[in-house]
C-alpha cells in the first residue's frame, strides 16, 4: 500500500489505542467467503433490476420515472440507514445484525411478490426490502477491515466482486424465471434464496478483543460508580457512550464532508446505466436476450475487476484515490456516449468498462476511508458515506426516468448519469492533501489539549480539589 507521510504517521501513533491486531488470514478468509456470497445476493437483484423494469411497467401501468421508485427507493433506504446499523453493529455485533437483516429482505421480497398496485409494491420490495439489504450487507463489508490489515485491499476486491458474480449470475437466472413462473413466482424463488444470508452471517463472529474491550468498559463503568458521586458523572457517561457507538467527529471532517459529496453525485448516476441499459438496447432493435446478456458482461467484468483492483491496490506504489478517480471520470464520459451506441459490439465494449467503473468505485469505498480517516473510522465513515449514497439514489433513477418521459427516449438519462460520475470522480482528487492537512491539524489540537490538561490536573491535586476526577475524565474525553 502507498506509504505514510508524516502527519499520517503522526495521526496513527496519537490514535495507537484504537489500532488493534488483525489476523490477515485463517478464519478472515472465511469471514471474506460469507461477505462475498452476501455482496452476490444484495447487488444480484439490484443489477437485474433492467430486466424486471419492462415487466412492472406493463403490469401496474404507471409512468417509467414513478416505476423507477421501486429500485431508487431500494437502494435510497439501503444507504440511508448507514449510520443506523453502523450502531446496531457496534451495540450488536455484525452476526446478529447481518442475520437480522438477512430475514426482513426475504419478508419484504416474498410480501411484495402479493402487491396489487405500485404503492403497496414499493412498501414492501423497496422500504422494507430495503431495510434488510442495509442490515445485511454493511456488516459483511465492515468486519473485512476488522479480519485484514496487510491484505486488507484483496480481501475486500475477493469479498465486493460477488457483486459482479450477483450480476451474471442471477441475470440470466432472472430472465429464466420471469419465462416460467412471472415476476411473482421469481420473487418467491428469490426471497427463499436471500434466506441463507442467515446461515452465512454466522461466520461472522468478534473477535477476542472486541470483547475485552467490552470487559473493560465494564471494569471502568464500575470504577467511575465508586470514585465519584457528583450528579453528573451518569449524564457523562452516556454521552460517552453515544461517542462511542458512532464518531459524531466525523460530522465536521472536511475530509468525510467531501468523500461523502463524491459519493452523493456518483450514486446519481451509477444505477441509470444498469437500469436503462436494456431498454436502450431495444431502442435501437436489438432483442431482449441481448440487452440481458449487456447486464451479464457487465457483471463478469465487475467481478473480475473487483479482483484485479483489490490486487493493484495492495502494491506499495499504487494510489487508490487516483485509481478511483480517473476511472469515474472515464466512465462518465463513455456514458456519455451510450445513445451513439447502436450496434452490440458498442454496448459489449461499453459494458465491459462500466463494469470496471462500478467495481472500482465500490471496491475502493472502505479501502480509501480507511486509509484518509482511519480503522478506527471505519464503522462510522461507512456509515455516513452510505448515508450521502442514500440520498441521492432516492432521486437518480426517477430523474432519468422523468427524463426518459419528457424526450420520448433514454438519451438525457444517459447524459445525466454520464455528468454526476465524473463530477464525482473529479472532486475526490484533492481528498489526500484534505487528509494529511486535518490528521496534522488533529495531532497538533490533541497535544495542545494533553498537556493543558496535565497542567490543570496538577494544579487541582495541589489545591486538595475533589473534583480531580472529573477533570481528567473530560479531558481523555476531549483528547
Amino acid at each position: 500500500m502507498r506509504k505514510l507521510s508524516s502527519g499520517e504517521k503522526t495521526y496513527t501513533h496519537v490514535h495507537s489505542a484504537h489500532s488493534t491486531h488483525a489476523p490477515d488470514g485463517g478464519w478472515g478468509w472465511m469471514v471474506t467467503f460469507s461477505s462475498f456470497v452476501i455482496s452476490l445476493f444484495v447487488d444480484g437483484l439490484s443489477f437485474t433490476f433492467g430486466i424486471f423494469f419492462p415487466e412492472f411497467l406493463t403490469y401496474f401501468g404507471e409512468s417509467k420515472g414513478k416505476t423507477q421508485l421501486l429500485h431508487s427507493l431500494l437502494w435510497g433506504t439501503f444507504f440511508s440507514l448507514g449510520p443506523v446499523v453502523s450502531i446496531l453493529v457496534n451495540k450488536y455485533g455484525s452476526r446478529l445484525v447481518s442475520s437480522a437483516g438477512s430475514v426482513i429482505l426475504s419478508v419484504g421480497i416474498f410480501l411484495s411478490s402479493f402487491s396489487s398496485n405500485l404503492e403497496m409494491m414499493i412498501f414492501f420490495y423497496s422500504i422494507v426490502g430495503g431495510i434488510g439489504f442495509g442490515m445485511l450487507y454493511l456488516p459483511s463489508i465492515v468486519i473485512i477491515g476488522v479480519y485484514f490489515e496487510r491484505k486488507r485491499a484483496l480481501a475486500t476486491g475477493i469479498a465486493v466482486c460477488g457483486a459482479g458474480v450477483g450480476g451474471f449470475v442471477f441475470a440470466p437466472l432472472s430472465e429464466f424465471l420471469l419465462e416460467e413462473y412471472s415476476w411473482r413466482g421469481t420473487l418467491w424463488i428469490i426471497s427463499a434464496i436471500f434466506l441463507n444470508g442467515v446461515v452465512v452471517s454466522t461466520t461472522f463472529r468478534p473477535l477476542k478483543y472486541q470483547s475485552q474491550t467490552r470487559g473493560n468498559n465494564k471494569i471502568n463503568s464500575s470504577s467511575h460508580k465508586i470514585t465519584s458521586k457528583n450528579s453528573n458523572l451518569s449524564r457523562r457517561r452516556l454521552c460517552l457512550s453515544c461517542h462511542d457507538m458512532f464518531d459524531f467527529a466525523l460530522l465536521k471532517s472536511p475530509t468525510m464532508l467531501l468523500y461523502g459529496a463524491s459519493c452523493f453525485l456518483v450514486m446519481f448516476g451509477l444505477f441509470i446505466p444498469t437500469n436503462f441499459l436494456p431498454a436502450h438496447a431495444s431502442d435501437v432493435n436489438l432483442s431482449a436476450s441481448e440487452g440481458a446478456r449487456f447486464i451479464l458482461i457487465m457483471g463478469v467484468s465487475n467481478t473480475v475487476s473487483r479482483v484485479v483492483i483489490g490486487y493493484i491496490t495492495d502494491k506499495p506504489w499504487a494510489n487508490s484515490l487516483i485509481i478511483n478517480s480517473i476511472l469515474l471520470i472515464i466512465g462518465g464520459g463513455a456514458t456519455c456516449c451510450v445513445p451513439l451506441y447502436t450496434t452490440s459490439a458498442n454496448l459489449i465494449i461499453y459494458s465491459v468498462l462500466f463494469g470496471a467503473v462500478i467495481a472500482t468505485f465500490i471496491c475502493l469505498r472502505s479501502i480509501l476511508m480507511t486509509e484518509l480517516l482511519g480503522v478506527h473510522r471505519l464503522n462510522s465513515s461507512f456509515g455516513l458515506a452510505s448515508l450521502s449514497m442514500g440520498l441521492s439514489t432516492y432521486f437518480g433513477s426517477p430523474i432519468a426516468g422523468a427524463l426518459s418521459d419528457i424526450s420520448g427516449n433514454y438519451n438525457m438519462a444517459f447524459y445525466f448519469a454520464g455528468i454526476t460520475l465524473a463530477l464525482g470522480g473529479t472532486i475526490c482528487l484533492p481528498l489526500r492533501r484534505i487528509s494529511e492537512w486535518e490528521k496534522s491539524r488533529s495531532f497538533d489540537l490533541s497535544t495542545s489539549l494533553s498537556l493543558s490538561c496535565n497542567e490543570e490536573t496538577i494544579r487541582e491535586s495541589k489545591s486538595g480539589s475533589s473534583s480531580i476526577y472529573i477533570i481528567s475524565e473530560s479531558c481523555r474525553t476531549a483528547v
